[in-house]
């Protein structure tokens, strides 16, 4: 089983986008605590460097005092001149706290405040001299050669003309504002109508008078505006109720002229013409009735008769006593023509006489019917007429009517017009009355429920505060440091991470030996120690290369990087003994041609017999394959007595012979492992590329830089090279754990009694 477990630091796939979309959806907590957990150490030295600058800062704050006084908004008011009693309660809603906090910080209550205390002369808003500023706020100064330079070369601005008296006195009353503001605060008293006012300042006296002052002159500020709303209010309503009173009579001689207008111009009463319309409109109502009944009674008896119908079926034609006689005689008819055909032959004179008979009583039902259908048409015109004549009346009077409503609605608009200025003016006669009464009246809607006193301490919150403030600054910008360097991490370290990235299947995980360990000491290591943890992971890698292709197991294997020491020779060296030590035949080829490192990992001399001998044909394989004296693994190596500078490497991996060879050395042995060059830095694996049954792409872990392993890669993929799939080596495994809360680290670590240490 592979091991391939340990969670990626930052999922990316790309196989399929839902899955990527519920991925980036998921938050991994366990994965978010284990990272600040990696980053311990620079969180707590973060938190300890805040609570060292938070203790500096507190320890220059100055002492600040607070006062704070009591604001009762919306008490009752005595009010006279209602009828419901004497004192009439303030109104309340939701949005008077925050009005009344409004007022209390206003820029003309503070001002009213400083002039009434005399605060541009305390000490406390005095401007501090230069030298009791403070150490961080230290600005070393400018000579005056450099300052000279830089205005001659355009860096600095020339200074400005000085600015007038006013101005910096102005300038000075707005920054005094702005302080008594700042130490101003407001706290509305939660299920109440209190409001605490509080001032802050370095003076606890100068606190308390500040904070009772504000509260003072908030009163004075309520009566002043409501006394002057009162005058104002008094001064409108005495200049509308002159206007209102020549209005009104204006309107009552409109009124009068209308009246008398109206009754030389019209003959008879409103009542009248609406009595005389009502009536017509009656009458004209039942006419049209009538008329659409002889309308549709005529339309239902001349169909009838178009038809040919039974006309005895029909009320009107039944009730004819004309035709209810020529109905009896055709009975009669019919009787003795049925009489005569049980007795007389078909053809009688006698028959055709009565038959003759029968249809000129028919013939006579039929014109009475349209004699009846004619007199109805009759009716129906002198209807018609009687319906115009009726609608010509109801016009005129109509017209009448509408003339008179006219004057009519003049008037009794000049009347509503007149009534109500009378209304209005008595109105607002009486509201003046009241306001000339009320102005002596006026109080405050608010009193001091308590006055501040002078604080006995300063306060000790802004200095806890910065503290507390400096070490969660601290703990965030630690936390905000171990992210950081997380996300700008450019290599994989993990199986689960590399996969996603890459595309590629993650064959094995190869453990780092020790950190000082030489390639030949790994190697003697796999050998001394088959149960160890990298034995048991470079026999997984080898099972996961032979059971990529069940049917057809690989035998040419080649071994490649994106980038030089990504322990690509160490590994293939390692597969190839554990082939070797599972009974199978392998020989490993150093195909290096320009650093060959199969050599130096078994420390074998050099000598003037290895590949390059055996492709130019100066040594047989037999006399150029190394056998290893301890596991008898066969090795193929390239040596440095070989090496020729007028050799070009890519051109001896490209030719026929060195195919020939790979091909021969397949027919003799179970496993050929072929150890090639980086992708990125010779073409070698991409000539070799297309000899080989399986291709190995190794990937170090934490080290080698993503894009050149996408690029390596790359360079494989686009030849339709075999690449069975990538290999994670050198990995870390007591770091690896601390990247991971389960997977490679996690079971590993877990379950070492399972590998000999």
């Amino acid at each position: 089983m592979l091991d391939m477990t340990i969670p990626s630091d930052r999922p990316e796939t790309q196989s399929s986008p839902q899955v990527a979309d519920q991925d980036d959806d998921v938050i991994d907590l366990r994965a978010i605590f284990s990272t600040l957990w990696r980053g311990k150490w620079i969180i707590l030295i973060c938190a300890l460097f805040g609570a060292v600058m938070g203790f500096l800062s507190a320890s220059q704050i100055e002492p600040r005092y607070r006062a704070t006084a009591k604001l009762l908004i919306g008490v009752p008011t005595a009010d006279v001149l209602k009828n419901e009693g004497v004192m009439v309660q303030a109104s309340f809603g939701s949005t008077t706290i925050q009005t009344h906090s409004e007022i209390l910080k206003s820029s003309k209550l503070i001002t009213r405040v400083i002039d009434q205390l005399n605060l541009q002369s305390h000490p406390e808003f005095l401007p501090k001299p230069k030298e009791q500023a403070k150490w961080w706020q230290f600005r070393p100064s400018v000579p005056v050669e450099v300052q000279e330079f830089m205005l001659n070369v355009g860096l600095k601005s020339p200074p400005g003309p000085p600015l007038p008296v006013e101005e910096i006195e102005r300038r000075r009353r707005l920054a005094l504002i702005s302080r008594v503001t700042r130490g101003t605060s407001l706290s509305p008293v939660p299920e109440s109508r209190v409001i605490a006012v509080s001032f802050t300042s370095g003076n606890p006296r100068l606190s308390a008078s500040i904070a009772n002052e504000i509260t003072e002159q908030y009163l004075v500020d309520q009566l002043e505006g409501k006394l002057e709303t009162t005058r104002s209010a008094a001064e409108w309503l005495a200049e509308r109720v002159d206007q209102l009173q020549v209005k009104v009579n204006e309107a009552e001689r409109a009124v009068e002229e209308a009246y008398a207008r109206l009754s030389v111009d019209t003959g008879q009463s409103v009542e009248i013409t609406q009595q005389q319309l009502q009536a017509l409109n009656s009458s004209l109502a039942v006419t049209r009735n009538e008329l659409s009944i002889k309308e549709a009674q005529f339309e239902r008896l001349s169909r009838a008769v178009a038809e040919g119908r039974d006309l005895g079926a029909l009320t009107e034609f039944r009730a004819s006593s004309i035709v209810a006689g020529f109905r009896q005689e055709e009975v009669e008819l019919l009787s003795n023509l049925a009489t005569l055909e049980a007795t007389v032959p078909e053809g009688h004179p006698a028959r055709a006489r009565l038959a003759s008979q029968i249809e000129d009583v028919r013939k006579n039902i039929r014109e009475e019917a349209d004699r009846i259908v004619q007199a109805i048409q009759v009716d129906i015109e002198a209807m018609q007429a009687t319906e115009a004549s009726l609608v010509a009346d109801v016009r005129a009077l109509e017209d009448k009517a509408a003339e008179q409503a006219r004057s009519t609605v003049e008037i009794r608009q000049l009347e509503r017009q007149a009534e109500a200025g009378k209304v209005l003016y008595e109105n607002l006669l009486s509201r003046l009355q009241e306001t000339a009464a009320e102005e002596s009246l006026q109080a405050p809607d608010a009193r001091v429920l308590s006055p501040a006193e002078i604080p006995l301490g300063p306060l000790t919150s802004s200095a806890r505060r910065t503290q507390y403030l400096t070490i969660i600054v601290g703990l965030f910008a630690g936390v905000g440091i171990v992210f950081l360097l997380d996300r700008l991490n450019n290599t994989f370290r993990s199986p689960q991470q590399l996969e996603q990235i890459s595309g590629q299947n993650v064959l094995a995980t190869i453990p780092l030996a020790g950190s000082r360990m030489k390639r030949y000491d790994v190697v003697r290591l796999l050998r001394e120690k088959p149960n160890s943890s990298l034995s048991e992971s470079i026999r997984n890698l080898r099972t996961s290369i032979l059971f990529s292709n069940v049917d057809k197991p690989p035998k040419v294997i080649m071994f490649t990087s994106s980038v030089p020491r990504e322990g690509k020779s160490t590994t293939s060296m390692l597969t190839a003994l554990t082939s070797q030590q599972m009974g199978r035949s392998a020989i490993i080829v150093d195909c290096d041609l320009r650093m060959p490192a199969l050599a130096k990992v078994l420390k074998v001399n050099d000598n003037d017999q290895g590949l390059l001998s055996v492709i130019d044909g100066t040594a047989s394989i037999e006399d150029a394959v190394f056998t290893e004296p301890n596991t008898g693994l066969h090795v193929l190596m390239t040596k440095s007595s070989e090496r020729n500078a007028n050799i070009n490497a890519a051109d001896v991996l490209a030719s026929h012979r060195f195919e020939e060879l790979v091909k021969e050395l397949g027919k003799t042995y179970d496993l050929v492992i072929l150890d090639l060059p980086p992708t990125l830095v010779v073409t070698d694996a991409r000539i070799v590329a297309s000899m080989a049954d399986a291709i190995i792409f190794a990937v170090r872990w934490d080290k080698t830089p993503r894009a050149a392993v996408l690029e390596g890669l790359r360079e494989l993929t686009s030849l339709d090279a075999k690449l069975t799939g990538v290999v994670m080596t050198m990995v870390n495994e007591s770091k690896a754990a601390r990247y991971s809360y389960d997977g490679y680290g996690y079971y590993k670590g877990r379950y070492r009694d399972y590998y000999e240490s």
